[in-house]
């Protein structure tokens, strides 16, 4: 049976998620977190360690808000006012409202992190050398089960309704990229599907309109060759598509857009026809003078790419863009920023939206400081327009504005996100603006 929460999930990871749900919720983003995993050091004593960072979307303030005394990050996973971080040795579980820490146990050979079912999947690597897949209580963190006969280092985790999907690819020495398929109800190994030598390197996967998109990194031996793969667990078959350019990690999907990395910045694979859309969107920060890109995400709901670079021993940077590519902001990072994850919220709201029309919606400016104007491109008149702040709750309501633009005066609201809805001709659209 599905889970609406990890559903949820599965839709923020694939990306195909609108920002309304035919008026139940609305996804927002409260905050970017990032891990830094600082200077490596050996031997020890070490002196540094895994710094945590919270990125405010509306106020752009950075607040540093925890540290894990260890040497590196892995991954970040956020569901349900809670935070995940996998960190080299431990896992710890952080309650965002006040960043107070709930939980930590101490692991070994931590890899990525994905939520299914209510439970927390963890995907293992070097020094392990057997059950690469733990399942953990979220509660506690106690161990639920491990999976067996997983044959090598695992990455990236998926899940498409009672099935899960993880990346397998042997360590830096891996020589093939395969994919484990396991079944929830028992926790039991099904299969490994064997994607070949084109899949060395297979690291992130993305359910993807019920297939598994896999980026499979550039290889050590041959960094100018990387590939993508698609699965179909229909009928069980595969396409690798070889592209002879250095392939990065995964960031994410939008709008039938893969975004990963490639020629050390970051580029787009178009998975309708499995080639390069575009090699250049974030240019590369700076890989001759050991300048890279240490780890990206996209956010989905505000259509942005966070893009973290850094040379591994000084403080980095957060590269905010459009997802063409355009500079929105920066911010300043830690050393080694190799972890970042989106705290997607949900709101309430009351209004059935029409997502087709919303196209012919524009509010501007966006950020707004006293008043915005709303314009509709069509020759219907506006008949209603209502703001709703992210609780749900209504702050402006107005009726029949006889033509098809209206400026509304923003001033006395508190800053912050905001939801317009406009009614036109019966149906009703939805925008977003910020009010600074």
């Amino acid at each position: 049976m599905k889970n609406w929460k990890s559903v949820i999930a599965t839709a923020i990871i694939a990306a195909n998620i609108s920002v309304c749900a035919c008026g139940q919720n609305i996804l927002w983003v409260k905050q970017v977190l990032t891990a830094n995993s600082g200077k490596f050091e050996y031997p020890p004593p070490y002196q540094d360690f895994v710094s945590l960072q919270a990125f405010d979307v509306l106020s752009q303030s950075v607040n540093e808000f925890s540290t894990i005394y260890t040497q590196s990050s892995q991954d970040i996973l956020i569901m349900n006012n809670m935070a995940y971080f996998a960190c080299q040795d431990s896992i710890v579980k952080y309650k965002l409202s006040d960043y107070s820490r709930l939980a930590a146990i101490a692991d070994s050979g931590l890899s990525k992190l994905c939520m299914v079912d209510g439970k927390l999947l963890v995907s293992k690597q070097y020094p392990i050398s057997t059950y690469f897949l733990e399942v953990l209580d979220t509660a506690d963190l106690s161990l639920i089960a491990r999976v067996e006969g997983i044959s090598g280092d695992c990455g990236g985790i998926a899940a498409i309704d009672d099935t899960v999907y993880v990346a397998v690819n042997g360590g830096w020495m891996g020589t093939e990229g395969k994919l484990a398929v396991i079944e929830t109800a028992g926790w039991t190994l099904m299969k490994e599907v064997n994607f070949g030598t084109d899949a060395i390197g297979i690291m992130q996967i993305y359910p993807y309109k019920n297939r598994i998109i896999s980026v499979n990194k550039s290889p050590y031996a041959t960094p100018g060759v990387g590939s993508i793969t698609v699965y179909d667990p229909t009928n069980q078959s595969y396409i690798n598509s070889v592209f002879n350019v250095n392939v990065g990690t995964g960031t994410g999907i939008k709008n039938d857009l893969l975004f990963l990395g490639l020629n050390y910045g970051i580029g787009s694979v178009n998975l309708n026809t499995l080639q390069i859309a575009d090699t250049t969107i974030v240019p590369d920060p700076g890989s001759a003078f050991f300048r890279y890109i240490t780890s990206s995400v996209l956010d989905t709901v505000m259509n942005r790419l966070y893009v973290n670079t850094g040379d591994y021993l000084t403080a980095g940077t957060c590269l905010v863009t459009n997802l063409a590519g355009d500079s929105i902001t920066s911010y300043a990072t830690g050393i080694s920023t190799d972890a970042v994850a989106i705290d997607y919220r949900e709101s309430p709201a009351s209004v059935p939206v029409i997502e087709s029309e919303s196209s012919l919606l524009a509010v501007y400016p966006n950020p707004a400081t006293d008043k915005i104007t709303v314009s509709y491109n069509n020759t219907a008149e506006i008949e209603e327009i209502t703001i709703n702040d992210m609780t749900g709750k209504k702050v402006i309501q107005s009726g029949n504005t006889a033509g098809n633009s209206m400026t509304i005066n923003i001033g006395q609201m508190p800053s912050g996100l905001y939801c317009i809805f406009v009614k036109a001709h019966g149906n009703t659209m939805l925008k977003k603006f910020i009010k600074q």
